[in-house]
């Protein structure tokens, strides 16, 4: 029987950034990776606070096993851990495992103001544009992208709800789901790239590590901020190391 790994996206991204993981990870794992609502095919009146993803997110799991990882990618890593809180509570099987790629933590993401306003500037007229696509994803990668993942980072951002874009960055970003979360007692891993700045292995460890005292904690050298996209053979090395032995 394989295991499902239900896999949320980062911020201007969507399921299909995964697809290279999907094929590194081979038939003993099922991937579930959903559009956040905004994003992709999710239709933004799903709602686009942390709270409405989070139960997007829910709702779709309602069927869920009792064999699941659960991968968030940055914005994707804060809704994760809401998720997880949330099973932890009964309203779902809890996970055997949470994988945060580069996750926003449940604390206010760290972001320097005149950056996050930068990024807002892109979407003031409507959809971001090619130029301010290929500008974000050159900031947040180790090194040149393979072609067609390239191509993958810019149709996603292009394709973006301006509306899911401005709520993540003025307000999602910036919430406290601290106290709420709490402190979750499942096995973790926390990867970062060693390239990455805001949310690297520094904020992994100080931000993300709060709430998960069984994490372990992987960085990878050179890559940036897009894990999924930069790495996803040493992604799903990770995702195989966090399956539980089976008996």
């Amino acid at each position: 029987m394989s295991t499902t790994v239900v896999c949320l996206h980062a911020l201007g991204s969507s399921r299909l950034a995964f697809d290279a993981l999907a094929a590194e990870l081979g038939p003993e794992f099922e991937l579930l990776a959903l559009d956040l609502p905004g994003f992709g095919d999710a239709p933004v009146e799903l709602g686009t606070s942390v709270r409405a993803m989070a139960d997007h997110v829910v709702q779709r799991l309602s069927a869920v096993d009792d064999d699941w990882i659960l991968l968030g990618h940055s914005m994707g890593g804060k809704i994760a851990s809401v998720v997880a809180a949330r099973a932890l509570a009964g309203e779902l099987p809890p996970p055997s495992g949470v994988v945060l790629l580069a996750g926003s933590p449940p604390v206010p993401e760290p972001m320097a103001e005149e950056r996050r306003a930068f990024m807002l500037s892109w979407v003031r007229d409507g959809p971001l544009d090619a130029a301010a696509a290929s500008e974000f994803v050159a900031a947040n990668v180790g090194g040149p992208l393979e072609l067609a993942a390239a191509e993958r980072a810019v149709t996603d951002l292009l394709r973006s709800s301006p509306l899911a874009w401005r709520n993540w960055l003025e307000f999602g970003s910036r919430e406290d789901w601290s106290e709420r979360v709490g402190v979750l007692d499942l096995p973790a891993v926390l990867v970062a790239g060693g390239a990455d700045g805001d949310l690297g292995e520094n904020a992994q460890r100080e931000l993300n590590g709060v709430a998960y005292p069984r994490a372990t904690f992987v960085t990878l050298p050179g890559a940036g901020h897009l894990l999924p996209l930069e790495r996803p053979r040493e992604v799903a090395s990770v995702v195989r190391a966090s399956r539980p032995a089976r008996t």
